[in-house]
């Protein structure tokens, strides 16, 4: 049971250990403001925060170093409404402000800010749509015989495929196609388009539909796998990693696994907050050694992405949560304009 003098040790020992990367003797944890007992008292605390399971100590004359179930009672101490830092929320704010136009920047802009403002690996997925639709196309001659078809998804995401026309095609021709081509798919999922036996008359129309459906097929596929990522160096360079091989190829089996980041991106709902994993609390046993702190972002069940951190289980947790919370909301913020609700 944690009596209120051993939560205090055990925030002592877990704050201080999170900065330093050191084992915090008893001597530190006596000398702390506010714990006003002798080092023997902090000694025999320690004892049983350890036989409590709450800390461990590397070898027996070593200082005590938070366990997961430590920072767990850590997080769990924290409110959930605290609110991100002015100047992490501004640096948030103006990177996503001059990222370019296009969800896919958005996501890798955000995993980038992350990775920088937290110093570890931050991830993004890309938004997929349980049904995605096709906004409508634009065609743009190339040459006497070639076509520039550009599919513009309900997503923001833009696709492009060439076409070779079996005849000449004039300025007018392409507007012509396009105007009935817009009429026909645009709207409509693919699934529907995939389904629908209705073909048009004019042969460069069929020619752009069964191309746009191609096209956003492939990609659509390719993007269900993709993901951001960003800051491995950073995540490598902390002290957890030094000498530590085996974690260093648990963090890059994580992160080469599409099963690892389509399973985050599940975990948690839009517009939830962050949800935090610490260590052996993670399911894939390539990530028992790091925390995760994963934001749904998206519109509902209509589109859905994640973004997050993976970092070692010393985290400023405190300051981590919230970051990671505000970075989910700011790309809902995008997706709602996006899809026309905001």
């Amino acid at each position: 049971m944690l009596t209120e003098r051993k939560s205090q040790i055990l925030r002592i020992i877990a704050n201080d250990y999170i900065s330093t990367a050191v084992p915090v003797a008893s001597s530190t944890i006596a000398r702390a403001e506010g714990l006003d007992v002798s080092p023997a008292t902090v000694r025999n605390e320690m004892v049983a925060l350890e036989e409590e399971g709450y800390i461990h100590r590397p070898h027996i004359s070593a200082g005590g170093v938070p366990s997961d179930k430590g920072y767990r009672q850590l997080v769990d101490w924290l409110d959930v409404l605290t609110a991100v830092g002015e100047g992490d929320a501004k640096r948030v704010q103006v990177g996503l402000e001059e990222s370019p136009e296009d969800i896919d920047e958005w996501a890798n802009t955000a995993a980038s800010i992350l990775a920088s403002l937290l110093d570890t690996v931050a991830f993004a997925t890309p938004l997929q749509s349980a049904s995605p639709s096709i906004k409508g196309i634009q065609l743009l001659e190339l040459q006497e015989m070639l076509v520039m078809l550009v599919v513009v998804m309900k997503e923001a995401v833009v696709y492009r495929q060439l076409i070779n026309t079996s005849r000449s095609v004039t300025p007018s021709d392409l507007e012509q196609t396009r105007n009935r081509v817009n009429t026909m798919i645009a709207g409509k999922s693919l699934s529907t388009l995939r389904a629908s036996s209705e073909q048009p008359k004019e042969e460069l129309d069929r020619q752009v539909v069964n191309s746009a459906i191609d096209v956003v097929n492939r990609h659509e596929s390719d993007r269900q796998k993709s993901r951001k990522l960003q800051g491995l160096s950073r995540l490598f360079r902390q002290p957890e990693f030094e000498g530590d091989a085996e974690r260093a190829q648990m963090v890059i089996s994580a992160i080469e696994s599409d099963h690892v980041f389509e399973d985050l991106a599940t975990v948690a709902p839009s517009g939830t907050g962050a949800v935090t994993f610490i260590g052996a609390e993670n399911r894939h046993s390539s990530l028992r050694k790091l925390s995760v702190i994963v934001c749904g972002y998206g519109v509902g069940d209509e589109a859905t992405g994640a973004v997050g951190i993976l970092a070692p289980t010393r985290l400023p947790y405190e300051r981590a949560i919230p970051v990671v919370t505000h970075t989910g909301s700011a790309l809902n913020t995008i997706v709602s304009r996006i899809y026309g609700q905001s």
